[in-house]
Parts: C-alpha cells; structure tokens; sequence
C-alpha cells in the first residue's frame, strides 16, 4: 500500500488490486499519464478502505474479485462515507450479479479485463471532468453565498444608518419648530411695540429675520414630513390609481381655475401599495408637472403605465419646462434644486420623498426629461 506521487495535486486517485505486477503496471500508466493527479495503491479491500478513510481520494478504481475484502464490499463503504466518490469497478468475470450490485451501489463505470487502456483512460476523463466541474460549481457557489453574506451585512448596516438619519432628522427639525417660534414671535413684537424706537435699517433687518425664520420653518416643515414618510409602516393593498389621480387633478383646478391643463388619464390603473403612500407619490409628481409647466399655454399633462422588461411602469408625464438630460440623478436628492428651480416656489423636498416612498414598496423611481421640452418620471411597485 502507498503512493505513485507526491501531495499536493488537484485531484487523488485509489487503485485496488490485489494482483502485484498489474497492480504496479496500471498505477505507473495513470500517474505518467495524468502527472496532476495523485495515486494511492492498496492490495486489497481492506488496504483500500484504510487508505480511503486517511487520503479521501475523488476517484477509486478497484478489482471487484479479491481476499479478505472484495471491491463490492470495500465500495458500498466509501459510497456511505462520501458518496460522491467516482467509482471505477473492473473485474475478469462477466457476473450479471455483481453488475447488478454495482448499479445499486453507485459505482461509475464497470470496465472487464483485460483492461483497454484507452477504455481507462476515457472512463478517467469523464471522472476527472465531472470532479472538476463539480469543484467550479462549489467554489461559484461560494464566492456568490460570501457576496449574499457581504450584501445583507451591508443591507443590515445601511438600514440601520438610516434608522439613525431619520431619527435624528425628525429630532432635529421637531426640536427646532419651538426656538424658531420664538425667535419670529420677538421679532414681531419688536416690529408691534417698538416700531418707533426703530429706524427704516431696523425695521428691514427684523423683516429680514421673520421672512427667513419662516424659510427655516417651512424647511423643518418638509423634514418632519419626509422622515414621518419614511418611518411609516408600508400597509399594502389594491388601490385605484386613476380614481386617485382624478382627485388630486380635481384639487390642483380648484387652487387655480384660471389655468387651462388638459389631463389625460387613463382609467382603471391599479397599484398594489400602500394608499396614503401612494397618494402623496402621485400629488408630489402631479403637483410638480403642475408647477413647472405654468409658463406654456397649452399645457398636457398624463398619467398611465408601459410595459417595460416585465414590469409594469407608471409615469406622470408633461410638456412644461424639462430639465437636462444629465440633471436627472440630482432630481431625488434632498434639497436639491436644478437652476431654474429659483423661479419656482417649492424646497427640493418632494422628489425626494417620492424616491424614499417608491423604495420602501420595493420599487424604482427614475426621471427623463429635456429642457423645454417637458419631463416623465416613471416608477414601479
């Protein structure tokens, strides 16, 4: 018993063979032939299953006929301590019972004698291939389940940086409502009582603190809402996206009846979301086409859905005043407003919080658009 090679090969072969002089002949004309792989040799069943337990070889050829152990009985033990051993059963006797056995045992191929050393060294390819293919596959496996590991920690890590950055935004802009209230009650009770003890630079510079007091309010305003937004429970079911829109373009009129928008809705389009999530989406979207197309006179605005790489895309679409092409990451950004923005009331809050809501139903929200030439913001759930 022993070997033909020294460690530290890819893969280990076992030959049993009680027959010394074939023994020594087929263990030299395997090792030359595949010099990668490394071989054991045992004389006998019992040698080979002692030399399997210790060196765990992929793929064992074995004699079936020999004393003490037979190859029949030395396989079914090697198959119950790791199955996926490549067996290679050869035998000088066509016996129909031990075919039979081998088959229910598991062993690969079944070669008679005298061996065709062709024969062999096929029936070692097919092993050798199928062992290394099975190792490519373990090691993708791997390296996918490390990378799956990797993401949730990172998934884990992410969501709980942002627990924290909603907890503290929603700390910061609650706590600072109270001294902003003061601060612009003084500053009115400065312009009532003692507007006469105040020259025209006083008096502007105490505007100036009420009329920027109310910016950082209205700002406090828009944080409170957006971490309010994201801290609420998802509670998803069906909901009539085109009765909802119809409503919030009814409202939209009713603030400006003087504008002319042609509203192009298209009916029955259901989503499977949370409903007060989904309608603050869909205001923060109209409400934007709304405002950014208050300069053109023949204002279009819609809503409906595509069918898009198997998904279903809702969109808002308009023909006001776009954005540039490259502008559209900085669209979901809080507190981030385009140039033209300036001449538009709003805070760069919105889009934002749409982005926030689209996400936490699982979805995707994205925007195209060209200056002058109108926008869509498409999303998924």
């Amino acid at each position: 018993m022993g070997t033909t090679d020294s460690p530290g090969h890819d893969i280990s072969l076992l030959y049993v063979e009680d027959e010394h002089d074939a023994r020594e002949m087929l263990s030299r004309i395997i090792g030359h032939h595949y010099p990668d792989v490394r071989i054991f040799v045992a004389e006998n069943g019992e040698e080979g299953l002692e030399s399997f337990r210790r060196n765990r070889p992929e793929i064992v050829i074995t004699d079936i006929n020999m004393p003490i152990t037979d190859g029949i009985r030395m396989a079914t033990e090697i198959k119950s301590l790791v199955p996926s051993t490549e067996i290679i059963a050869l035998t000088a006797y066509t016996n129909p019972q031990h075919l039979l056995q081998a088959i229910e045992i598991g062993i690969s191929h079944y070669i008679l004698k005298p061996i065709d050393i062709d024969q062999i060294f096929r029936v070692i390819d097919k092993a050798l291939a199928l062992i290394r293919s099975e190792r490519a596959i373990t090691r993708q496996n791997e390296v996918i389940r490390n990378l799956n590991e990797e993401l949730v920690k990172k998934a884990a890590e992410l969501e709980r940086v942002n627990r924290e950055l909603e907890s503290f935004n929603y700390t910061v802009a609650h706590d600072l409502r109270s001294p902003m209230a003061a601060i612009s009650g003084y500053s009115q009770v400065l312009l009532d009582l003692y507007a006469s003890n105040l020259d025209s630079a006083g008096k502007d510079y105490l505007q100036v603190i009420n009329r920027e007091i109310l910016r950082m309010s209205n700002l406090t305003g828009a944080l409170l809402k957006f971490s309010v937004h994201s801290r609420k429970r998802v509670v998803k079911k069906w909901t009539d996206l085109s009765a909802m829109v119809t409503e919030i373009t009814d409202n939209l009129r009713a603030r400006e009846p003087g504008r002319r928008v042609d509203f192009r809705i298209a009916t029955g389009i259901k989503g499977y979301g949370d409903p007060d999530l989904l309608r603050i989406v869909l205001e923060n979207l109209l409400g934007n086409a709304w405002k950014y197309s208050v300069k053109k006179d023949d204002v279009r605005i819609e809503f409906g859905t595509i069918n898009k790489e198997e998904d279903l895309v809702y969109f808002v679409r308009d023909n006001g005043h776009g954005f540039a092409p490259q502008d559209a990451e900085k669209l979901f950004v809080p507190f981030q407003r385009l140039q033209h923005d300036n001449e538009i009331e709003g805070l760069g809050i919105g889009l934002s919080t749409v982005y926030r809501i689209i996400q936490r139903h699982g979805g995707r929200a994205w925007a195209e658009g060209e200056t002058g030439k109108g926008a869509v913001f498409f999303f998924t759930l």
